[in-house]
């Protein structure tokens, strides 16, 4: 990424955080691979020593939520995820974590399972359609990396989100669907400048929200739209709540 596409993907990243002061929020998100001989059991094993500690430091923990690979090319083995409603409110609980001799050791846990690198990220609600998307975890998420075309700005985003809430919200199979577009503010070398992703039930859920989607009337502008501002590679991902424990 260069110095002028950095400069575009951080400013809509800011604009992404402060269009929709209720629904924004920071998302820490930590690319890991595990460590030879290591698994998912060892991770949670790990999330269980990070949930000791904390309780014994009194630090609030943010929710957090993993994403494993599905369907898709990823490099990583899973995805870590620690929501935060603002910017402050992460500030807050890094200093805590960082200061704390018992999170220490916990840092020193997760690191004996999985090597990772991390980048901080805007979110902001692209659609919702009302209802919760899932009611019984874990969640299927169909995820988006993307890079813009050409010079994208603030006010083309706001347009697409527009665009993307009109044709949505006349479907009805998109009643339980939720959308997110994510901007990373700290983005590492292989960053996309913008994350869309959806999160479904199940895989029959996915699918049928796919197929109304393109039986609709508003499925062409929109995917025109999409093509004219976006350059994507989609995956398919498992995701579940690992804090606090589900």
């Amino acid at each position: 990424m260069n110095v002028i596409k950095l400069f575009s993907a951080t400013i809509i990243g800011v604009f992404l955080l402060l269009a929709n002061v209720v629904q924004a929020d920071i998302r820490e998100v930590y690319m890991c691979n595990f460590l030879d001989g290591k698994d998912m059991n060892d991770m949670l094993s790990a999330r269980d020593y990070y949930l000791k500690q904390a309780k014994k430091s009194g630090i609030a923990t943010p929710t957090a939520f993993v994403w494993t690979p599905y369907k898709g090319n990823s490099s990583a083995d899973l995805l870590w995820f620690n929501n935060h409603k603002n910017m402050m409110e992460f500030a807050k609980q890094a200093d805590e974590f960082n200061g704390s001799t018992a999170m220490a050791s916990a840092i020193t846990r997760f690191n004996s399972v999985v090597k990772c690198n991390s980048i901080l990220a805007s979110r902001d609600t692209m659609f919702e359609g009302g209802e919760p998307p899932v009611a019984t975890p874990p969640a299927i998420i169909s995820s988006n990396a993307c890079m813009f075309k050409g010079n994208i700005l603030p006010a083309d985003i706001s347009d697409f989100k527009q665009h993307v809430g009109e044709v949505l919200g006349s479907i009805p199979a998109y009643k339980n669907a939720v959308l997110y577009a994510s901007s990373p503010l700290t983005p590492a070398n292989n960053s996309a400048d913008l994350y869309l992703y959806s999160v479904h039930e199940n895989l029959s859920s996915w699918a049928s929200k796919r197929v109304a989607f393109e039986a609709s009337k508003g499925a062409a502008a929109l995917g025109r739209h999409f093509q004219s501002m976006l350059d994507c590679t989609t995956s398919l991902w498992i995701g579940q709540r690992v804090v606090p424990k589900q």
